[in-house]
């Protein structure tokens, strides 16, 4: 029962940032699938920074201008929202994507490649990944 009253609303959230943002919610839960994340998550890099949450939103990428949009500035309450609150993490999450797309034109695969790593070789296996995940998740259709 308790694993229910966790997915559903975090469904509700997926869809609703898909909605505000227009990107297909399957690209979202492929993102979520490839990247592993779960509500709590914390994962460290090997330049120190940290990912975070369901979407791994990564510290030294986003959390000075996540903190400064929502949180006054406030690192220490943006980092612990991005960890724990996995509604506020797909949120920030999507709207990083649309960033994304939108700095690549509109190319929504390109902006999903750059959501994870501005180095191409990154992107380019990171977007790879997330097409097979994304195409498995669209097979159940």
């Amino acid at each position: 029962m308790f694993l229910m009253s966790v997915v559903i609303p975090l469904t509700v959230c997926l869809l609703n940032a898909s909605a505000v943002h227009h990107i297909e919610p399957e690209i979202l839960l492929s993102i979520i699938s490839v990247e592993g994340g779960r509500v709590g998550a914390v994962s460290v890099n090997k330049n120190g920074s940290e990912d975070l949450g369901i979407m791994q939103i990564n510290t030294h990428a986003w959390l000075p201008l996540v903190s400064n949009t929502f949180f006054a500035g406030n690192q220490q309450i943006a980092n612990e929202k991005l960890t724990n609150d996995g509604c506020f993490n797909i949120y920030v999450g999507t709207w990083i994507l649309s960033k994304a797309i939108s700095e690549e034109n509109g190319d929504v695969w390109e902006g999903v490649g750059k959501y994870h790593s501005k180095t191409p070789t990154y992107k380019y296996k990171y977007i790879e990944k997330v097409k097979k995940e994304y195409e498995r998740i669209k097979s159940y259709r």
